[in-house]
């Protein structure tokens, strides 16, 4: 009976058994599922930090989703790293089989009995463990953790070899921040990789990954020590190094290397610069479009496939743009405002302030999806001192011109934004700029990548330049300064009736009273018809000269040119508005240039030649494998030829140079060259300017974000003199150290004097032109003997000049 009964437990114990094998085994099954890829270590080594070079070579920055990790090859790791780790962590790591028994059997016990055998938590975690915990990010707090852990690192270690093991835990060992592994810790710390480490310092990154906020280098010295010289005790004891080598390297100071991100982020709180941002968008851009990644595909190669990504940035322009940027002189006034935020859920006429929803966090209005109204950056306006209840009102949205609906409103303080690129004469971008003040936020809204209506500074690049070029004009020739379109014509409407009827209705067709010559100069000057020479229109910025000059090259010509050869790619044939010599010569455009392109097309006027601006030109996986040869995609194209270039450069020295120059006295102080051309939008809504010398290229926008007139926020807001001044102390700065420097001057260009009312070849006075000598200025340019002394001999000039033709 005795015996029936055991047999009968017996069988009950061993069924229990199997049914609790049978749970367990499915429970390891279901907890596992995702762990051939997770635990996959060979992928691993793809999972690793992107490094952005800048164009000498050195680190610049690197792209990191959450972890910095660089990924070195054991072989390339110091035995005295691996045995320090091996020596503190996992002593039998070479002799057992993923788990440590006898520990491991221990510490489940103390789990289960609620830490009654030892009294604390123990734990036993050998290297595959906490690779493992590494890995899944598994650290919940239940007693099956160590059951999951030993079926995980008994499979991790009958799958892969000790080398293996040991090389991925020195990879993706957590340190302080976001560092993660050794090579990555090497740098940030000692600021050397890890093959150069000594003794010391490999004790040091073995001590941290115990506690990483306990033994933090920077802010726990002496915990540090203290855990690295017992690394060091563990090492001499396990026979890894002997007494005297333990006895040096505890004697060794743990010296940090020191750390720039004070001095290079001190505009910026954010982890990348604007350059870094704009070279993200692009590469993700350019994954998709031509390497047919899909928006994820490449968002994970950037951040975490272990890119080299070989960059045009230079450290120091990128600097110098930021500090100017950060505007901590106000150089670039704010010229602070009210502007309305339309609730657009809330019509004013069939909704009520009760009806609107806030947000309990902020107390700030949100749409009915749930979305906040004000922006990252904005500033909320307040009826109340105390900054409680926010001032309301009502209005049309600014950002919806043709949408009449008034709205419910709150308002917001705003300032005047900014943005700058510079470039080099092979399309290299050096350093960009995306607004005014602190840079807090990464991948936030780039001003330097969106495009804005360039006002002026679009004469040069597509009228002058191709008028010249094609010969139809040379530095002194004579057009009437006249408007395009007289009131007659009906063809411009006055400003106060655009937008409220059609050019081309019968309604304004009938009427002489709504219409306006056009195009009109800055300030009312000129426009009566009288001559003016080629170079003084430039100088002083007439847009009536520069529309009929634009008018002898025709629009066609002028847009292929501005769109195809200098890719200014905002620049759209869809949009009617753009097919035109408002947009292609007075910068009228439907969106316009970014200050990238903008400088981009300057870059023309030193030789002739037009490079694509480009951030990187070569981009490699962390063996060295290329992924994508960007020069492929860069073009280089003689735009214009290198005579024209020059002579272009000459007109525009007289913008800084020239006492009627529209940017005198903005010029770099010093011997070094420069050039440049100022633009003002319709009614001051956006200053832009382009500044040159021979070693830069820098485009400048100046305006508000939400289109404003500028002139009416205040005196500082009447001209672009801010944003002047703003390049030419930034180009005082960069260029203080280099060598003086003028442009080449083309190979056939000559000098010549002529007549500066008639634009007649003069033999003496008068002032110097730029000509080649075959386009001089022709027999029409008469010149009165009682006028100028030397008519006589500028006429014989011009005669000569005609018969050679």
């Amino acid at each position: 009976m005795i015996f029936s009964f055991i047999g009968c437990m017996l069988c009950l114990c061993i069924m229990a058994a199997s049914v609790g094998g049978v749970l367990l085994s499915m429970y390891i099954v279901q907890v596992t599922a995702d762990d051939a890829e997770t635990l996959d270590l060979d992928n691993q080594k793809n999972k690793q930090t992107t490094i952005i070079y800048d164009r000498y070579g050195d680190e610049y920055a690197q792209l990191t989703r959450g972890e910095d990790r660089i990924w070195r090859e054991l072989s390339a790791m110091p035995d005295n790293l691996k045995n320090a780790v091996v020596a503190i962590e996992d002593k039998n790591f070479w002799t057992e089989p993923g788990i440590n028994l006898k520990g491991t059997i221990g510490a489940a016990l103390n789990a289960f009995t609620g830490n009654r055998i030892w009294g604390t938590n123990r734990g036993a975690s050998t290297l595959e463990q906490q690779l493992i915990k590494n890995l899944t990010g598994d650290n919940e707090q239940d007693n099956m953790r160590k059951v999951r852990e030993i079926f995980r690192a008994l499979g991790l270690d009958n799958k892969y070899s000790k080398e293996t093991v040991l090389e991925a835990y020195l990879n993706t060992i957590p340190l302080t921040g976001i560092v993660h592994g050794m090579e990555a810790g090497s740098l940030q710390y000692f600021g050397k990789h890890v093959e150069d480490l000594t003794l010391s310092e490999c004790a040091v990154l073995a001590s941290i990954t115990k506690n990483p906020t306990k033994y933090n280098p920077a802010t726990n010295p002496e915990e540090l020590i203290k855990r690295r010289n017992h690394v060091l005790y563990e090492m001499q004891s396990q026979g890894y190094i002997t007494e005297a080598e333990f006895e040096a390297a505890k004697a060794e100071t743990i010296t940090l290397v020191e750390s720039s991100a004070a001095t290079e982020n001190a505009t910026r709180s954010s982890s990348n610069s604007w350059f870094t941002d704009a070279l993200y968008t692009e590469l993700l851009s350019q994954l998709q479009e031509d390497l047919n990644y899909t928006a994820d595909e490449a968002k994970e190669l950037i951040f975490s496939g272990g890119l080299r990504i070989y960059s045009t940035v230079d450290p120091t322009v990128q600097a110098g743009i930021e500090k100017t940027m950060y505007n901590e002189d106000d150089l670039i006034p704010a010229l602070w405002h009210e502007e309305p935020v339309c609730l657009r859920d809330y019509p004013a006429d069939s909704s009520s302030w009760d009806e609107v929803q806030y947000d309990e966090a902020t107390g700030l209005p949100i749409t009915k999806d749930g979305y906040a109204v004000y922006g990252q950056e904005a500033i909320p306006i307040y009826a109340d001192e105390e900054g409680t209840t926010l001032k309301m009102g009502t209005s049309t949205d600014p950002d919806y011109p043709n949408d009449t609906t008034v709205y419910l409103c709150v308002y917001e303080k705003v300032r005047t934004q900014a943005a700058m690129a510079t470039l080099d004469y092979d399309g290299s971008i050096l350093g960009i700029g995306g607004g005014i003040g602190e840079k807090k936020y990464d991948l936030g809204f780039n001003r330097a990548t969106s495009p804005h209506q360039t006002g002026s500074t679009m004469k040069p690049i597509g009228a002058y330049a191709l008028a010249l070029d094609y010969k139809l004009i040379n530095y002194s020739s004579q057009i009437l300064d006249s408007p395009y379109y007289s009131a007659e014509d009906k063809k411009v409407l006055k400003d106060q009736y655009i937008g409220v009827m059609s050019p081309y209705s019968e309604a304004a067709q009938s009427r002489s009273d709504v219409w306006r010559a056009w195009p009109t100069n800055y300030g009312g000057a000129g426009g009566q018809g009288n001559p003016m020479l080629v170079y003084d229109a430039l100088q002083q910025s007439y847009n009536t000269v520069a529309v009929w000059v634009g008018d002898m090259v025709g629009v066609d010509y002028l847009y292929n040119f501005v769109h195809d050869t200098l890719e200014c790619s905002y620049i759209n044939a869809e949009a009617e508005n753009d097919m035109d010599l408002g947009p292609l010569v007075l910068g009228s455009q439907s969106s316009g240039l970014t200050v990238v392109q903008l400088a981009g097309a300057y870059t023309m006027f030193n030789t002739g030649t037009f490079t694509t601006p480009h951030y990187y030109t070569e981009i490699t996986d962390y063996q060295g494998n290329m992924i994508l040869d960007n020069n492929k995609y860069i073009n280089t194209t003689q735009a214009i030829s290198a005579d024209t270039a020059y002579i272009m450069n000459r007109m525009m020295w007289n913008v800084l140079h020239s006492s009627k120059g529209t940017a005198y006295g903005k010029g770099p102080d010093g011997e070094m060259d420069s050039v440049a051309k100022t633009g003002t939008t319709s009614n001051y809504k956006d200053y832009t300017f382009a500044g040159l010398t021979p070693y830069y290229v820098t485009a400048i926008w100046w305006g508000c974000d939400r289109p404003t007139e500028m002139d009416t926020l205040g005196k500082a807001g009447k001209n672009a003199s801010p944003i002047q001044y703003a390049w030419k102390y930034l180009m005082e700065d960069l260029q203080a150290d280099l060598p003086v420097k003028e442009f080449a001057k083309g190979e056939n260009v000559v000098e010549k004097r002529f007549d500066t009312s008639t634009g007649a070849i003069v033999s003496g006075g008068g002032a110097v032109g730029y000509y080649t000598e075959d386009n001089l200025p022709d027999s029409s340019y008469v010149v009165s003997t009682e006028d100028d002394p030397y008519a006589a001999l500028a006429q014989a000039a011009a005669d000569a000049a005609a018969g050679a033709e």
